[in-house]
């Protein structure tokens, strides 16, 4: 009876020594185009999730091609709600349906006024989580009204039977699948391109604990004053918000300095993944409409996109307004083009040239190779002793971190158990990290000589090498083999005070080894999810949750114009921690899942199950000590405002 409820071989064998596998490949890029164009989904990965009408009509299907069969099943579905909503033929006091348990099948559903969501999980494509999957069921209405606005309640409260589909086109269905691909790990049988892999890892990270990925390390003394001079370059009337980011990561964001018009972490997701992959932002300028569900979900805002830096770091600027005309185009195209050259990048229409040339040099070399024939036992083409060279020189340049935040664990008061230091204890100097740090090679001497320090710093900064001894520095620190941090900052105000505002930023190496499925890396995010309920509500059952969720609903009902009061998981896990907590929990004898949480953190970590809880709850509290103590240099410490 099913339960209803309404409401490389030696980087192999340093892995296997090491017990975790590599995080980054060295010769993989950490380059735009990578995290980009690859954005075709796997078959049936991850939960089905499915978009209908009050009708019972199909808008989207995330799993399946056959329109009469889903047609049914959609039909069946919506009766099952509406028997519920009905129940003995007169209404019933039950509510909405929530969820529906039978055996392995966790079917969750997600009502609004005139749309229903469901996600379908069978505990092998998908997740066995409730609350995991309504999160995914409200990102998915978000990705929704973030193209057609919520106009589209209107239009199927006068026309039950509109198919929507007609509006929602191809770009729509690909920005579904692209967002509900972060949710979930890649399967086994994709291969093992290790940059496909973490980008998928770091974005179940980025969910889970409502906060943003940003570029690391980077100098905050550079990091700021990128920030002044977005002010400086792209303020205006009609400007509201302005970006760097590289990927579906944050370099620096300005916003409003009220804070009740600064941007939610979910929109914040939004547009961040459809910016970011988008393939056609390395060459071209981009000028669409953007509607944000938590800021106004009643109508449009307009983005402008330019890739600053196709070449190398894929740096990209996003600017929006509530304007459309053709002159806030172009104050927009002005604007980028100063950026671009205060940053000492080379003009837009240069750099096109650049890529056309060497579309066509690589097409040349390509009839040319059809000619040559490629001795590869050749000794000059055996790079296995590579990795010999690389361990060798990371050895000799020492630990990164240390050379970086060397400056002290000065403290100040008022923050918990997890003192922050100050100012003055962690100034930073550029010129030593960059010296000790190799860079990059340089193609000519004109690139070399257009770069400015802070892009400088963005190439050092995305070294896969660079980025896994960082990161393997942390998980050393704490015994662990994965862990996931959520560090919430003040927004500055325009006074250099801190508004009420805040950007919640996160922080962690991908999963991989011993993690090396799709089902054991979805249990992980699962139990973490547990222990993120556990630290917020005391407890992870489904009747804890929903109650949290009810609260929320009612929290949220004065604000108009917005869809946070249908999106109530969103703001349970944007909420900040109130108390510090500690919760653990053990399985199979075999790890041990720790998390932590403070007024401006949250630790989630995995250590083996040798390592007992007092002791691993003493190695997380001493990473996070350091994590916080870095937090200049890791993470966006000064957001400012205009």
């Amino acid at each position: 009876m099913p339960a209803v409820a309404s409401k490389s071989k030696k980087t192999g064998r340093k892995a296997a020594r090491d017990g975790r596998g590599s995080l980054s490949n060295s010769k993989a890029s950490s380059t735009y185009s990578q995290e980009t164009t690859d954005s075709t989904p796997p078959k049936d990965r991850g939960p089905n999730v499915i978009i209908l009408s009050s009708a019972g009509k199909p808008i989207f299907v995330r799993h399946g091609s056959d329109e009469d069969e889903w047609s049914s099943a959609c039909g069946l579905l919506q009766g099952l709600r509406a028997n519920v909503l009905s129940f003995d033929g007169v209404d019933s006091s039950l509510g909405e349906i929530q969820s529906i348990q039978a055996g392995n099948m966790l079917i969750v559903f997600l009502n609004t006024t005139a749309l229903t969501l469901v996600a379908i999980s069978d505990g092998e494509n998908g997740s066995q989580n409730e609350g995991w999957l309504r999160l995914q069921l409200e990102y998915t209405y978000a990705q929704v009204i973030f193209t057609l606005t919520d106009q589209i309640q209107s239009i199927f409260e006068q026309s039950p039977s509109y198919d929507l589909r007609t509006m929602m086109g191809p770009n729509v269905d690909a920005s579904l699948r692209n967002l509900l691909d972060q949710f979930d790990p890649p399967d086994s049988d994709e291969g093992t391109d290790i940059s496909a892999s973490s980008y998928n890892s770091q974005g179940a990270s980025t969910f889970l604990t409502a906060g943003i990925e940003c570029v690391f390390p980077l100098n905050p003394e550079l990091r700021d004053s990128t920030s002044r001079l977005l002010i400086d370059t792209c303020r205006g009337d009609d400007t509201l918000f302005a970006l760097l980011v590289i990927g579906t990561r944050l370099v620096t964001i300005v916003q409003p300095s009220n804070p009740s018009s600064q941007l939610h972490t979910s929109d914040l997701h939004l547009i961040m993944t459809f910016v970011g992959r988008q393939p056609g932002l390395l060459t071209n300028e981009l000028w669409f409409p953007v509607c944000l569900p938590r800021f106004d979900s009643s109508g449009f805002l307009y983005a402008y996109t330019s890739c600053l830096d196709p070449v190398h770091t894929g740096l990209s600027i996003v600017l929006i307004s509530g304007n459309n005309s053709t002159e806030q185009f172009k104050v927009f195209h002005s604007a980028a083009d100063t950026v671009r050259s205060n940053l000492g990048l080379p003009p837009l229409s240069t750099v096109r040239s650049s890529l056309s040339a060497s579309t066509s040099s690589y097409a040349s070399s390509t009839r040319d190779d059809r000619r040559t024939t490629t001795n590869w036992s050749d000794p000059l083409h055996d790079d296995t002793d590579t990795d010999s060279d690389y361990d060798d020189d990371s050895e000799r340049r020492g630990s990164i971190l240390s050379r970086i935040s060397a400056s002290g664990n000065g403290a100040s008061a008022g923050r918990g158990i997890v003192p922050r230091p100050t100012l003055g204890d962690r100034q930073l100097s550029m010129t030593n990290y960059l010296t000790h740090i190799p860079r990059p090679n340089s193609k000519s001497v004109e690139e070399k000589a257009q770069d400015g320090p802070f892009v400088t710093a963005l190439k050092i900064a995305l070294l896969p090498k660079q980025q896994e001894d960082i990161l393997n520095q942390y998980l050393d620190l704490a015994s662990a083999v994965h862990f996931c941090f959520r560090c919430d900052i003040y927004v500055q105000g325009s006074s250099g005070t801190s508004t009420e505002g805040m950007l919640t930023q996160c922080f962690g190496p991908p999963l991989s080894f011993p993690f090396t499925d799709a089902q054991s890396q979805r249990k992980v995010w699962d139990i973490y999810q547990r222990l993120s309920l556990r630290l917020r509500l005391g407890s992870s059952s489904v009747e804890t949750c929903y109650d949290a969720l009810d609260m929320f609903q009612g929290h949220d009902s004065s604000m108009s114009g917005s869809i946070s009061n249908d999106c109530p998981m969103q703001s349970l896990l944007e909420s900040p921690p109130n108390v510090h907590g500690v919760t653990y929990l053990q399985e199979d004898n075999e790890w041990l899942y720790v998390g932590l949480n403070g007024k401006f953190f949250e630790l989630y970590a995995t250590l083996p199950a040798t390592v007992k809880p007092r002791e691993g709850t003493a190695y997380c509290a001493r990473l996070v000590r350091k994590l916080m103590g870095d937090e200049r240099i890791l993470f966006l410490s000064n957001p400012l405002t205009w």
